[in-house]
């Protein structure tokens, strides 16, 4: 048995998990580029559109990326016009990102990419079945936030 058939037997659940988010990043990435916008872009626009205002320090840290890229992101959709940055009125150094109507707009159209992908990732599956894939992942992600290696290793 080679290494990756091992890891599949010995992890069904952790394997599944990642081919199922790869496959839904990839379909989410194929409709988003008829929107004209990456997937970088797309997280960036999308936290933005949910946190008026936001830092480009604090946009790094919430969806786990240093603060060049952010701020090479940031220069692409403003000049494209899907936000706008100014300066925060608090602190004269630090620079607040909004969306602008133009990415309100291009916000609207890749939730409905994404919505088609859920829905279509979902094609057969009960309410029941998906509130307890639901509940099942939260309960895992709760048992893993905060571990470290020293933790995973005892």
């Amino acid at each position: 048995m080679n290494l990756k058939q091992d890891y599949k037997a010995q992890a069904p659940l952790g394997y599944l998990i990642h081919e199922v988010a790869r496959l839904m990043k990839r379909r989410f990435e194929d409709g988003a580029s008829m929107q004209g916008i990456t997937m970088p872009q797309w997280r960036a626009l999308a936290h933005v559109s949910a946190h008026e205002g936001i830092t480009q320090k604090a946009l790094a840290d919430a969806i786990d990326t240093d603060p060049m890229t952010i701020s090479g992101i940031l220069d692409r959709l403003e000049k494209r016009g899907l936000i706008e940055r100014y300066v925060d009125p608090t602190d004269s150094r630090a620079k607040l990102a909004r969306v602008t109507e133009a990415g309100v707009d291009v916000v609207r159209g890749a939730r409905q990419v994404g919505l088609a992908m859920y829905e279509a990732a979902l094609e057969g599956i009960s309410p029941e079945e998906r509130a307890a894939v639901v509940a099942v992942l939260a309960r895992m992600r709760g048992n893993l936030i905060g571990q470290t290696a020293e933790c995973e290793e005892a």
